[in-house]
This record gives C-alpha cells, structure tokens and sequence, in this order.
C-alpha cells in the first residue's frame, strides 16, 4: 500500500533505509506536474522506497542526512524550472516571489542549486552515486551561454562533479540505473544507458565509432561564437532518439559524452505515470500555499513533447520533438477521480499539455520517423509525414464535458493557431464550450522577419485564427476575447520589426496586457544567435539587442496604448528615426510629449527602488508590473 507522500521526514522514513532519496529545489508538492514527485512515484511504483528532500539548507551538510544513507544513489534536480530564471528577469532583476516555494518566499534555493546540492550529498554520505536530472542539468550538460554571469559555462557534470547527468524525461533512464545499482554493478556501468552522460577522467580514453561525434570544445566554444552555433546544431540534429549519435566534448584535460536520448515513454508509459497515486496536494508540513499549485489545481496533462521546435524554446531538446498522449480512457479516469477530490466544484481548469491540440498527433511514417533530424515537424514548412488531426483531442473535450460531475472544461494550455486554423469545427467548439472568458495564444511576432528567426509561422495564420474565434464566439452570443503573447528583443527583431508589431497591434486593436522579453536561456538555437549574431543554418549575420537601452525600447513598443509608456514610446521612435509615428491621427502610435527612457528613473522616489546583493554586485528587484508581465515565461519554461 502507497503511503499518502514520500516521506519528508526520519519518523516517515522508519526503520528500514532508503533505496533513493531525491533532492529539490521546490517545495514538495505530490503531484505529476512536479519532476520530482513525478521520479519519485515512479521509482516507488517500479519497487523502490523512495525520500524526498525538498529546499534543503545548502549550507548544512547535516540537512542532507536526515533522512538517512540511501542504499542506491542521491538523485538531484533543482526543480521544475532552471534556478537563474526562477530567480531574476529578462531585466536581469530579481524577481520578489518563488512559485514553487511556500507562500512564494524567495531565497530559498542557491543559484545553480545542481551545484551546491550535489556538493552536499557528497559530503554527507561519500561513496553514494549522485545522479543529476531535471531541466536545469538537462540543458546545461554540454557548454552552454548563462545569461547572467554572461559567459560560455561549461558542463554542469563537471561543475557539480556528478556520476552521472539524465537528460531529458527521465523516468526511462533512472529506472534503468536502479535496477543496475540495485544488482550490485558500479555507477559506471551505467554510462552505456540512453539518455546519460558522464565526465570522463583525465586518464580515460575517449569513445571511439560510426555513432560518436566530437563537438567543438569548451575553449572553442569559448573563444569562437561559431564554434558555439555548431555545438548547438549538432546537439538538435542528434536529438532523435530513433538515430541519434553519442556527443564529446572536450573540457582541458577531460571530456564530457552525452548518450542519445532515450525513447519517450508511449501512451502505456504516459497512463500509467498520470495515474499513480498522487495526492495532488502539499505535503502536510507546509503551513502556506504554493502558489504554481495554485495555478494549475483542476488541471489535468494529456500529452508531453513539441513538434513546433520554436527558436526560442528548449521543449525540443528536453522534452523531445515527439509528442507523446496519453490514451482518452486514462484521461477519463482521472477526472472521474477529481470529481471525489475535496474542493472540487467542477471545473477544469484545462486539459492540455506544453500544445493542447497537439494531443495524438504525430508523425504517420515510423521509416521517416526513425531517420529524422528536422528540428520542427512545422518550420519552415509542415512536413508531409506529420498528421494534423483534431477528432482525438475534439472527442476527448466532448467526452470529459459529459462527465457526471463535471460542469465546465477549460483548455487553457498553449494552442498551436496554424495546426487550429485547418480544423473550423475544433476553433468552434473551442469559442463556445470551452474558452474561459479569454483564450490565450503566442504569435509571438507579426513580422516576416522575426518570425522566420523565431521558427514561427507567418502571422496571417494567426489572423485568420483570430478571424474565426472572434466570428464563432460573436455566433454563440459570448463575450470572450483572444490574449496574444508577443515578444520582444529575440534576435533579429530589430526597431523595423518592433515597429510593424506596433503597427500590426493597433490596426487589430490588440492591446496585450502580458508580454515576454527574450531570455537566453542555455541550449536553444536562439540562444546560439544570441552569443554569436549569426544564424547557424544560412550563416547569415543577425541583429541582436543587446543591453538594457535597446531591450527595453523595444519593450515600450508593445505597450504603445499604455499612458504611462508613452514618454519611452517617444524616445524609443526619436532614436530610431520614426518621429513620423509620433502624433494624434490613425497612423501614429503615441501623442506629442515628453520623450526619455524606461532606464533613465525619470520621476522616481528617492529610495524607491530596493536593491539586493547577487553575486558580489547590487541587483534591482523587479517591480509587480514587470513581474506580471513576464510571469508566462517562467510558466512555459516550467511545462518544459
């Protein structure tokens, strides 16, 4: 019989040791939208006994020993979101609350927290294998860009000095390594496992073979921005896990090999993770709410994975670019049981997953499928292999809205508008049963340009979306309305094509209330640009705003309608040269006034402004609205 939680604590431990004690950097909620309760029930379903330590003391080793020696190996993740974007903003401002901590409380994990809580596991117990996962190792398992000390960092393996790193989903993977460690092998004998890597001793040779590929160096990702775009393609196009070759990449003296990707679990694997007996609530020790539980309580996930392969995004890389559904029967079951859940007024919340319409679409030839190395099924044009058909997920929305006890389905997951716009009776159905007042989408950009560096599809697929979600929604009588993401600062959005966005949203009448400013995030090909101001794949040189001026020009434009923008709104179109925009008729964006800009503080309180100390310098906290306004990044990032 399964406990209620993991055990948190040496009563719940009891007597007998532990086989895994897994460590996060978030509160522990026992959910699967949560990494580490979902590998922790996982391992306990495969036979293990499973702790957890959640937000440990990273200064104190003996808070990595209360719950005891586990017999088989730490496992470590610093929890569902990389710790630097947890943290601070696109501004590089430190965010005021933490999601997935107890009453949003910040400060409660380190930076980097894979370091620092690797470091402790060792201390306290040597001799115990640590396994690194979640999506912060994920990505940063090769060199890669952080954003915020601004530089080329190398492995986290090495930085951590882990046995081994998964990469990816890990449920795969980190049974594979129980089983082996429970049969006596050495953590080493693990390294042949898909979805590993490991750092190689000064000593050890290199692998050799028709499946090894060496990737540009750590010196060379360093000292040439090229070499860095051809890491990045080569660990997209070996992303496969079908065909795949294994990656090495020299650190000095050492070496880091990355295995192929393992297979994504099938909708068998996926139906039987949803349903373990999760309690789907905090554990009892917590006296304040976690507020991303908040966020998503009454929702339910059917599918896992991404065929869009968006520049920006790193769903590709992580979670794989097949999407992955669970079965319509086990969906079903779950919301059978959450009618019984206390609290429940019938409502859910959404049903969905990182593309809602996505659910059982796939690609339709398995000898295509197996030889693949497109980064998108959908970019730059849709692959012919690739089925688009909405009947799954449209007999799934009918069958959960006739369920006894269920009074409303909501689907307020990501939509893929140009998958959408080639099903009118999936947009219709969407407006009249199950938009929650308002439908959000991601554009991300209205010019061709931007767009094309973004992997996005041309905006007249989302104008043609909107067109007929306004049209169905005026045809049931509902007031709801379409809330567009739009994006700033990506590499090659340049003033030209933060202007025609502007534009583009005034002649509309699209006044977003949210929008993101692009966060080079490690290991996504936008990113590569970033660093480099070259597109990998034409060579072609890129625009790229760099600096807090130019960001945030470009910010104040997608705000053109805003009052209190208007004086950046000025400067910004002074600077570049489009005073012509700069007026009262239907072609301007902003009245005559005063112009200067968001970073010059016009105005301000003395005082007023509250600084912390990060990493040796003073960091600006963001302010609510900044923190509202790209509060959806950290939400994308998290689906991830």
């Amino acid at each position: 019989m399964h406990a209620p939680f993991l055990p948190m604590t040496p009563e719940e431990v009891g007597p007998e040791p532990l086989d895994v004690v897994l460590v996060t950097g978030d509160a522990y909620v026992d959910h699967p939208a949560w990494g580490a309760a979902a590998i922790g029930r996982w391992l306990e379903a495969h036979g293990y006994r499973v702790g957890l330590l959640a937000q440990p003391d990273w200064t104190d080793v003996e808070a990595f020993r209360a719950l005891g020696r586990p017999r088989l190996f730490f496992g470590v993740t610093a929890g569902n979101m990389d710790t630097m974007v947890n943290k601070m903003t696109a501004a590089r401002r430190l965010r005021t609350s933490d999601a997935y901590s107890p009453g949003g409380k910040v400060g409660l994990r380190p930076d980097r927290a894979t370091i620092p809580y690797t470091s402790k596991c060792k201390q306290a117990f040597p001799g115990v294998p640590v396994v690194v996962g979640g999506i912060e190792a994920s990505l940063r398992r090769l060199a890669h860009y952080d954003f915020w000390q601004d530089r080329v960092r190398g492995s986290i393996l090495l930085d951590a000095k882990a046995d081994l790193l998964v990469h990816g989903m890990g449920e795969r993977a980190i049974v594979d390594i129980a089983a082996r460690l429970a049969a006596g092998e050495p953590v080493e004998a693990c390294r042949d496992l898909p979805g590993v890597a490991y750092a190689l001793g000064g000593k050890e040779e290199l692998p050799a073979g028709d499946d090894v590929i060496e990737v540009p160096s750590l010196d060379e990702c360093r000292d040439d921005p090229l070499a860095f775009n051809r890491l990045t393609l080569l660990m997209y196009r070996e992303s496969n896990p079908h065909c795949g070759k294994r990656l090495v990449q020299r650190h000095g003296t050492r070496a880091v090999v990355q295995n192929a990707p393992a297979a994504p679990l099938d909708t068998a694997g996926m139906d039987r993770l949803h349903e373990l007996p999760f309690a789907h609530a905090p554990h009892p020790c917590y006296r304040e709410p976690i507020p991303a539980l908040e966020s998503i309580q009454g929702s339910v996930t059917v599918n896992r994975g991404c065929a869009g392969g968006c520049s920006f995004c790193a769903l590709t890389i992580h979670q794989g670019k097949d999407v992955t559904s669970r079965s319509t029967e086990s969906v079903l079951r779950e919301l059978e049981a959450m009618t019984h859940r206390p609290g429940f007024k019938g409502i859910v919340s959404d049903l969905g997953g990182p593309t809602a319409n996505m659910f059982h679409m796939h690609c339709t030839s398995e000898a295509a499928n197996k030889v693949c190395r497109r980064v998108s099924c959908l970019h730059p044009v849709r692959c012919k292999h690739y089925g688009t058909d909405h009947k799954p997920y449209l007999d799934l929305l009918r069958k959960a809205r006739a369920m006894p006890g269920i009074k409303r389905v909501f689907v307020n997951s990501g939509i893929r508008y140009d998958l959408a716009a080639l099903d009118p009776e999936f947009v219709e159905e969407l407006a009249v049963h199950h938009t929650p007042g308002q439908l959000s989408v991601a554009p991300e950009h209205a010019g061709e340009r931007a767009l094309q560096m973004m992997r996005k599809p041309d905006v007249a697929y989302f104008t043609a979306f909107m067109e007929r979600f306004q049209q169905a929604t005026a045809d049931a009588g509902k007031e709801q309305y379409l809330v567009p993401y739009f994006q700033c600062a990506h590499p090659g959005v340049g003033p030209e094509e933060t202007i025609a966005l502007a534009l583009y949203m005034k002649s509309k009448g699209l006044r977003p209330r949210q929008a993101q400013m692009f966060i080079p995030t490690p290991a996504t090909i936008a990113t590569a640009i970033f660093v480099s101001g070259v597109d990998p794949y034409t060579k072609e040189d890129i625009y790229v705003a760099r600096g807090s001026m130019e960001r945030s020009r470009q910010r104040a434009l997608l705000f053109y309608w805003k009052h209190e923008e208007a004086p950046h709104v000025r400067e910004a179109l002074i600077a570049w040269g489009r005073q012509d925009l700069i007026g009262r008729g239907p072609d301007h964006l902003v009245p005559p006034g005063p112009a200067f800009g968001a970073w010059q503080r016009r105005g301000g309180k003395p005082g007023s402004v509250r600084y912390d100390t990060h990493m040796g310098m003073k960091v600006e906290r963001a302010t609510a609205d900044e923190e509202r306004e790209e509060s959806w990044e950290a939400v994308a990032e998290a689906r991830a």
